[in-house]
C-alpha cells in the first residue's frame, strides 16, 4: 500500500545548519561594520556574502572565522602585486 521510496532525512537539516551558520556568520561580521563604513562602502553587504559563501565551498564551519575572514575581505583593500 504505502511506497518504499526513502528521501534522505538529514538533507533538510543540513540544510537549516548551513542557513543558521550563514545567518550567525553575517550577523558577527555585520555588527563589527560601522555606519561610516556601511556608508563609504555600500557594497560590504555583498562582499560579506561572496567571502561566506568562498569560505562554505572551502569546508569551514566555524560561524567566527567565517565572519573574521569576510570582514577581511570586506574591508581591506586587495594588494596585487
Amino acid at each position: 500500500m504505502g511506497s518504499t521510496q526513502k528521501w534522505p532525512r538529514n538533507r533538510k537539516s543540513e540544510t537549516g545548519q548551513k542557513v543558521q551558520l550563514y545567518s550567525s556568520a553575517y550577523k558577527l561580521a555585520w555588527k563589527q561594520i560601522s555606519s561610516a563604513e556601511r556608508r563609504e562602502q555600500p557594497d560590504i553587504p555583498l562582499r560579506i556574502h561572496a567571502s561566506i559563501r568562498r569560505q562554505f565551498k572551502a569546508g569551514e564551519t566555524d560561524a567566527h572565522t567565517i565572519a573574521f575572514e569576510a570582514l577581511k575581505e570586506a574591508l581591506i583593500p586587495e594588494t596585487h602585486s
